[in-house]
């Protein structure tokens, strides 16, 4: 193993696990996050680091490009984990982050570096045929606001159209009427640090304010 992870555990160990050992024994006991964040494989993305949140407090589930896939099609460790957290955990609040600079989006436009050109990636050509709609959806917007950049409008679009799939889950339905679970659409901007919102009543992205 690399030295530096071996460093990084070391480190760890003796100052982060020590001065926090009271936490790490309750969470020996259980668990009980208050957010299931849904986001990226991308190696940029930390939502632990970006919300500054301790163990225990967020339940991650990773993928290329965040993206759900549609409820009636063969489950996976995405649907696996969404229907552990709604179900079992009963977390209040699930969020699809997306960010940018996304590989996963460029890649719907064919828009890789010459290194992924040359190697294989069926299976990633296949799970990218999910955010086919998100594409879709962003160059039509583009058409009617040709000054807006693509990329990031087709990144947005795919968190949108993750929320949309989300909705059509049973146990979320179940649980979206019994108002005991809100849905978040977030981007996070990884050359600023800036995070925006989705804002359900205007329809838009927000950034918040620090």
């Amino acid at each position: 193993m690399d030295k530096i992870h071996l460093d990084g555990y070391q480190k760890f160990k003796k100052v982060y696990f020590k001065d926090n050992k009271k936490l790490f024994d309750e969470l020996s006991e259980g668990q009980k996050p208050h957010t299931m964040i849904i986001t990226c494989s991308d190696s940029r993305v930390s939502p632990t680091k970006i919300l500054s949140a301790k163990p225990g407090e967020l339940f991650i589930a990773r993928n290329i490009g965040n993206i759900i896939p549609p409820y009636e099609l063969t489950k996976g460790a995405t649907q696996s984990a969404i229907e552990y957290a709604v179900n079992a955990l009963k977390i209040p609040h699930l969020v699809v982050l997306g960010h940018s600079s996304c590989g996963a989006c460029a890649h719907l436009y064919h828009e890789t570096d010459e290194d992924e050109k040359s190697v294989e990636l069926s299976h990633v050509e296949e799970w990218l045929t999910l955010a086919y709609p998100a594409k879709h959806n962003a160059i039509l917007e583009c058409l009617h606001n040709p000054e807006k950049n693509r990329a990031e409008i087709t990144e947005k679009n795919n968190i949108l159209l993750s929320i949309e799939r989300l909705m059509t889950y049973p146990y979320i339905v179940k649980a979206l009427e019994e108002k005991r679970i809100e849905l978040h659409g977030w981007w996070y901007n990884v050359g600023t640090g800036d995070l925006e919102v989705y804002d359900y009543t205007t329809k838009t992205f927000k950034k918040i304010e620090v």
